[in-house]
């Protein structure tokens, strides 16, 4: 089973300069129209963590010259904060993501990605491949501890894409950490479930008819193609679990971003 990790960052650009109580209003609206809950707000991050606590932290930033950004311990769901954010700011974003994937332990694969949100579109722009340069080959002792090897090469290769491309000396000015709050949706079939859970994290995906064969098509990130034949039912079935989710609707083939 591949491991996937990954952090995003987004940056407030245009003029003129947001405000941190606006970006700080915004994110958490963002947050709770997509369905996640808070569970922690501070201005350091809390002093323990449990082991078995998995929301995702997001931490408000800002520099000397006025620019603010949200940093996402989470790669999956940064471009879908991203559009929405942009959706309440009406403010151009930047957008920068590095995914790392470690398959059974023997290889890895980091790709950092940048992307421009603006007049409602977001638009992916190129990056330089330089910044994963280092990050391809494992020792086998790292491998034992593959969660901590795969983020060491993660930050390797996010400092060098932000610190090439994104803007210097944010500091870190607000902490807060949210759980997911989907409603948890009860297929009829495991099949159905993990579908689900692809397009979730795909890049985009289409539901189209050969003949009276209803199919899914998904896009994974990569660019790998993955296709479902389901019965007529079974699409019903996942289109209303879709339905619950806005941010997932969004990727729909055709469909804005």
């Amino acid at each position: 089973m591949a491991l996937h990790l990954g952090t995003g960052l987004i940056e407030t650009r245009g003029e003129p300069q947001l405000k941190m109580p606006k970006l700080e209003k915004a994110l958490l609206k963002a947050l709770d129209d997509l369905g996640w809950e808070q569970t922690y707000s501070g201005k350091a991050p809390p002093e323990e963590i449990d082991p078995e606590d998995t929301a995702v932290e997001f931490v408000l930033l800002a520099n000397g010259d006025g620019l603010l950004a949200v940093r996402i311990a989470e790669v999956a769901c940064v471009r879908d904060v991203a559009r929405h954010l942009h959706g309440i700011v009406e403010s151009p974003l930047m957008v920068f993501t590095t995914k790392g994937t470690l398959f059974g332990r023997r290889s890895v694969e980091v790709t950092c990605r940048k992307f421009e949100v603006k007049d409602g579109e977001l638009e992916e722009l190129p990056v330089m491949v330089t910044h994963t340069a280092e990050v391809t080959d494992l020792e086998h002792n790292e491998l034992r501890q593959s969660p901590n090897a795969l983020r060491a090469r993660i930050k390797t290769a996010n400092d060098s894409m932000l610190g090439a491309e994104a803007s210097a000396d944010l500091k870190d000015k607000k902490v807060f950490r949210y759980k997911r709050a989907h409603k948890q949706v009860k297929f009829s079939s495991p099949r159905l479930g993990r579908l689900m859970a692809q397009i979730e994290t795909c890049e985009a995906f289409e539901a189209v008819f050969e003949g009276e064969q209803p199919i899914v098509k998904v896009v994974l990130s990569g660019g790998a193609k993955s296709l479902a034949y389901l019965k007529p039912e079974e699409l019903v079935e996942l289109e209303k679990a879709i339905e619950l989710r806005p941010e997932i609707a969004r990727r729909r083939a055709g469909e804005d971003g």
